[in-house]
């Protein structure tokens, strides 16, 4: 392998980066990158892994750990490093979100545990929900000391697993509990451990993996070995569980840690977040901090709104500057006001075929945001949006055990799309590539090995004549998604996938992701004559996303709809609530060029939210009234 001399090196695929990111990307101890909105922290983390790579600074057999905390997240930055670099270097670069991480050496070190603490095999992966919490705690007061009863009627079920399970390390024994935390700790842990099979959520996880490290110091050598280096995004958001993880995993000066966030955007506070991630990041990592201050996302009039929110979040912020032109003529934040939701749906669906029609953008350019529950506005505004010709499409809505949002960027169905579209298509060659490379993986090929290279790609292509063959003897049908899938499958090779993708290499992951292929696939179906429109149908082409806010982070669309800045939406907002503007701050940060928010009197005044609503004033955002409801 050829290196690049480091001095020599130069970015990949991007004219050049800003100067300090030069220099946190040459730098050669842990790092803390503070990065706003639209810095660019994707391609950064990617040209990072690229010099790591291409210069021999990583050497092989060496590895880049990357961790994420959603899994669209941790997808995007791998297929930004392919993009990145060769697919022999790319290979080395693993992608992975904190859980998925911690999920996976629980599942092949269990039996490293503590005899107690270890989960059965199989286990359930459970979501603890708030009524099973309250249900927990009232049986826990019936057997616990008197002395603990207050203490535990204290308890709130909804941050119980974040401020008790997951913020403290795990003895290597139960001992007797001193208080009413560690009463209630120890029997949640007994109580959904003991069962058969176990219960294990992904705090316990989080908590069950960090133990593992401190009890097989083998383990934990060999994790730093192969990960001299590990990048942390998102860090704002990461949890006591999480950071003692991190800590024990990667602390101790041996391998180079590049934590990269923005405290203005931290949302996770109510998950257990640490209220000072990256101050204590620098003091146990020795880390340099290194600010990055371009936005490359939003145009001009966009980034001066943003900060004077971002302000309101820290008064000591730096001036973000600008790197993209406006390029749509007026306002680019309103406030939309309306008598009730129906006006409010059928104005925005109105609005989203004009500008379309009026800008040639396309469907995806969009998005309409909600702060929590995307099932109180999905009705409403689909039916607006259908009226119109537009379909909406709920990202959070689940598909057998997986979230929408989360099936789309998955390996094994993003590979399989790949496939389906070069079977389909006239001409696919980023799907081929995508496929081709996914299948040398499966097959262990070095992609050095001419010879291996070609057989593999004559099979991949041979399957691929059979499946357009089929194609193009059937139409869009449940029954023949069976068979599709079935053969498709069988040619990828389960074990090959466990084996290739660390994701899959233990537990469920892979038959919840098949599971999910199958019923998105069988549902695209089901309004389409070709294979070609339900491949577009499974993909969300001509669709409008409606998202949370959480789920929104990291993405980036043309053109915001802010649905539902009222008190009834922001139920829990007080005025100064930081957490509460940094949510906003989030929404407003996702725009490119335009953002706006809807009021709707019908769902309740704004006197909660009217500090979110003197920010814009001070930035000049104009009101609208909608008082009739326009033509259908």
């Amino acid at each position: 392998m050829k290196y690049t001399l480091s001095e020599a090196w130069r970015p990949q695929g991007v004219d050049n980066l800003e100067d300090a990111a030069w220099a946190a990307l040459r730098e050669t101890g842990c790092t803390s990158i503070i990065a706003g909105p639209g810095a660019g922290k994707t391609e950064f983390l990617a040209q990072r892994a690229a010099y790591l790579l291409q210069t021999g600074v990583c050497r092989k057999p060496s590895r880049i750990l990357a961790i994420s905390f959603k899994k669209d997240a941790a997808q995007n930055l791998a297929d930004r490093v392919r993009k990145r670099c060769s697919p022999e270097l790319a290979s080395r670069f693993e992608s992975l979100t904190f859980d998925a991480l911690t999920k996976s050496l629980v599942d092949r070190f269990l039996t490293v545990l503590p005899q107690e603490l270890q989960p059965t095999k199989p286990y359930n992966v459970i979501f603890p929900t708030k009524p099973e919490v309250q249900s927990f705690l009232a049986t826990a007061r019936t057997i616990a000391d008197s002395a603990w009863h207050t203490d535990i009627a204290r308890v709130a079920p909804s941050g119980f697993e974040s401020n008790y399970i997951g913020a403290k390390k795990l003895g290597v024994e139960f001992t007797d509990a001193t208080n009413a935390g560690d009463f209630l700790v120890h029997l949640w842990l007994k109580q959904h451990l003991s069962r058969r099979p176990s219960d294990v959520s992904f705090v316990m996880f989080n908590r069950l993996a960090e133990l593992l490290l401190r009890v097989s110091p083998e383990i934990l050598r060999s994790l730093r070995l192969t990960y001299p280096f590990v990048f942390v995004d998102e860090f704002q958001d990461t949890t006591y569980a999480q950071y003692d993880f991190l800590l024990s995993a990667f602390g101790g000066g041996q391998t180079i840690v590049t934590a990269v966030g923005d405290n203005k955007q931290k949302i996770m506070g109510w998950a257990g977040a640490l209220p000072d991630s990256f101050q204590q990041f620098r003091s146990d990592f020795a880390a340099l901090e290194i600010p990055l201050r371009s936005n490359y996302r939003s145009s001009p009039d966009l980034v001066r709104i943003q900060q004077i929110v971002a302000r309101a979040i820290d008064a000591g912020v730096a001036e973000a500057e600008a790197c993209t032109e406006q390029a749509i003529e007026g306002e680019v934040a309103q406030i939309w006001n309306f008598p009730n939701n129906i006006t409010e749906a059928q104005q925005i669906a109105s609005w989203l075929v004009g500008d379309i029609q009026r800008r040639g953008t396309s469907t995806r350019d969009y998005a309409l945001l909600v702060k929590q529950t995307t099932n109180l506005f999905e009705d409403q505004l689909s039916v607006a949006l259908n009226k119109k010709n537009l379909q909406l499409r709920n990202e959070d809505k689940r598909i057998g055990k997986i979230t929408l949002q989360d099936l789309l960027v998955d390996e094994l169905v993003q590979i399989s799309i790949a496939i389906l579209k070069v079977a389909t298509l006239p001409r696919a060659p980023e799907a081929w590539s995508i496929a081709s490379q996914a299948v040398l993986r499966l097959r262990g090929i070095d992609p050095d090995n001419d010879v291996g290279c070609q057989k593999t790609e004559r099979q991949l292509k041979a399957f691929i004549d059979r499946l357009r063959v089929f194609t193009q003897k059937t139409v869009p049908h449940p029954k023949y998604v069976g068979v599709i899938l079935d053969n498709l499958i069988k040619f990828l090779d389960p074990p090959a996938l466990s084996r290739a993708y660390l994701q899959y290499s233990t537990g469920d992951n892979l038959a919840i992701a098949i599971e999910g292929l199958r019923l998105h696939l069988t549902d695209s179906t089901r309004s389409t004559s070709t294979w070609t429109a339900c491949l577009d149908a499974f993909e969300g082409e001509n669709c409008i996303s409606l998202m949370t806010v959480h789920k929104s982070k990291g993405l980036e669309y043309d053109t915001i709809i802010f649905v539902g800045l009222d008190d009834k939406t922001w139920w829990s907002h007080t005025k100064g609530n930081t957490e509460g503007t940094a949510i906003f701050f989030v929404a407003l940060s996702r725009a490119k060029q335009r953002i706006v928010f809807t009021f709707c009197s019908t769902r309740g005044p704004r006197d909660l939210v009217d500090d979110l609503y003197t920010l814009l004033r001070e930035a000049g955002v104009p009101e609208v009234e909608y008082s009739i409801t326009p033509d259908t």
